[in-house]
């Protein structure tokens, strides 16, 4: 059983490049695709999840597509598909949130729900315009013991993604 609470509450950075992002904030781990989604990308995002993951404890997913991202090509979506299904063990919720407006947001949300009905993943698993939407879904589907609120939810998210904008590689 996993009675390990949700803490620290610090946020680290794995990695980031110009085409994505890996980090983590307590049992959040998060994934910013920030251009090309590729499937070396993919790729070492299930590694990074794997070394990140303890076996036996749960954890929550939160992939984030910046605005000015394309659609994958096949392979990387598949890669992702495989990845969202494999860690089905230890992950208990994810969301996805596609940033941006209009209609190739919501032409990419669609994609992005048909690779979520691909991975049929075992865990709680949708798609969202902002991570402000997000939050309080994510935060129901959570393990009580996290004692996330919304407002947690979204500092973590927001912690990760300032440590991109402070890393020196992106500068």
């Amino acid at each position: 059983m996993d009675d390990t609470p949700f803490l620290p509450w610090t946020a680290r950075l794995i990695h980031a490049d110009e085409d994505y992002a890996l980090g983590y904030c307590g049992r959040i781990f998060a994934v910013i695709w920030r251009n090309q989604t590729t499937v070396a990308g993919a790729q070492h995002l299930r590694s990074a999840y794997r070394d990140f993951a303890t076996p036996g404890q749960k954890y929550g997913l939160v992939t984030i597509i910046e605005a000015d991202a394309p659609l994958p090509e096949s392979d990387a979506r598949d890669t992702v598909a495989e990845f969202l299904n494999g860690i089905s063990d230890s992950c208990v919720v994810s969301a996805v949130v596609f940033e941006g407006g209009g209609f190739r947001s919501a032409a990419v949300r669609a994609v992005v729900t048909g690779l979520t009905m691909l991975a049929r993943q075992a865990y709680p698993h949708r798609v969202f315009g902002t991570a402000d939407e997000a939050a309080p879904w994510y935060v129901e589907r959570a393990p009580d013991r996290w004692r996330l609120s919304s407002d947690g939810f979204l500092d973590a998210v927001g912690d990760i993604r300032s440590l991109i904008s402070d890393d020196p590689q992106r500068r």
